[in-house]
């Protein structure tokens, strides 16, 4: 959970630079399989009532490949834009559900190994990208 106190962000604004588990914004293996810690650094800022984050994240992320259900892993890059409105009665605002949320929607439905991915073999199980079918 990466829970701001709005206090805490000065005129000079406030960096965040975190390091932390995927549970540590409620993501879980089943929404998006996270392999590594998310570095999370962001910069916030008060601009009238609201508070400005413009957030990075990096991690590795699992997939498996939809046509012959082999594991990849890739190292990504993201970046997003967040505007909190406040108001005398908002004492923090949650940043890490607003990332949750971001990467939830960003994470594909379908990914292949590659665009000729030959699958698997219905029948006898075979990855036909590394071996030859031993149907008959």
């Amino acid at each position: 959970m990466i829970k701001i106190s709005v206090r805490d962000i000065t005129s000079n604004g406030l960096n965040i630079d975190q390091s932390i588990p995927k549970e540590g914004i409620g993501l879980s293996s089943e929404e998006v399989d996270i392999k590594s810690l998310l570095n999370v650094k962001a910069r916030l800022e008060k601009v009238d009532n609201f508070v400005v984050a413009d957030a990075h994240i990096k991690a590795e992320f699992g997939y498996m490949c939809a046509r012959c259900l082999e594991e990849l892993y890739s190292t990504e890059e993201r970046s997003y834009k967040f505007d909190f409105e406040i108001d005398p009665t908002v004492e923090y605002i949650d940043l890490g559900e607003e990332i949750r949320q971001e990467i939830i929607m960003a994470n594909p439905a379908k990914v292949l190994c590659s665009k000729d991915c030959k699958g698997i073999c219905p029948q006898c199980g075979a990855n036909l990208n590394k071996e030859k079918c031993k149907c008959k």
